[in-house]
């Protein structure tokens, strides 16, 4: 890798491979999230390897769990047959890779999770083209308009618009109610995170018009702001 990336591994329980725990603080939940805590808070990581593959299924608990611990972003590990790595994403993972692990992919995932946190991946700017695909929609920029995979058509408002584009630019990544406001307001930015929370809804409403359930695609991150669960590929091209 270009740079060095600090990372912890966790096993599906939260607790560190390798590490001594005494049989009480194994078994209480709690005990390992404060011991987690700690670790993060100390150590800084650039992302967290949660070890999945033995445990198939029982991850989207604990990738929950560790977002409300802290907001570096998690490398699901998943079983060989990948099954689960869809709501291991919608969970809030950045990314999931398969076991047993090649190191040169796991390198690459690493790499890719960083750049994104970091803001450097390298992708087009949203006002250099024409079109924005995500998890079967296209959006059409210049038209403020969703188009799904069966046909479905919505137009968006302009705040509609906006907030959309700065999620599908900045995906995976929670973003608080006053970080949002800022893009969709502007100088006139709303005293209160109600008109933030009223567009989001109505986004959430358009994307299900369109075939794509908005509350999942869209998730509400408790006491935290919003994040958007899914990549997205920008083009150029027309409808």
């Amino acid at each position: 890798m270009a740079t060095a990336t600090t990372v912890v591994i966790l096993r599906e329980d939260l607790s560190i491979p390798g590490e001594a725990y005494s049989e009480e603080g194994r078994c209480k939940p709690a005990a390992l999230q404060r011991r987690l805590f700690h670790l993060l808070d100390e150590a800084k990581p650039d992302v967290v390897v949660l070890d999945l593959s033995r445990t198939p299924g029982r991850g989207v608990a604990t990738i929950s769990a560790i977002q409300r611990l802290s907001s570096v972003p998690i490398l699901a590990v998943c079983a060989s047959d990948a099954s689960c790595a869809h709501d291991y994403r919608l969970a809030g993972a950045a990314d999931c890779i398969t076991a047993p692990l090649d190191i040169l992919k796991f390198n690459q995932a690493l790499q890719r999770i960083v750049q994104r946190a970091d803001g450097r991946a390298a992708v087009p700017r949203a006002q250099e083209v024409d079109v924005i695909a995500f998890a079967g929609i296209n959006f059409h920029l210049q038209k403020n308009l969703l188009i799904g995979s069966a046909g479905a058509r919505a137009r968006l408002t302009t705040v509609e618009s906006r907030l959309l584009k700065h999620f599908v630019v900045n995906p995976w990544e929670i973003h608080s109610r006053a970080t949002l406001a800022r893009p969709l307001y502007g100088k006139r930015c709303p005293l209160t995170d109600r008109a933030v929370e009223v567009a989001v809804n109505r986004l959430r409403t358009k994307l299900q018009s369109v075939g794509v359930a908005g509350e999942r695609l869209i998730k509400t991150e408790h006491r935290r702001g919003y994040r958007f669960v899914s990549n997205a590929s920008l083009e150029s091209g027309t409808e």
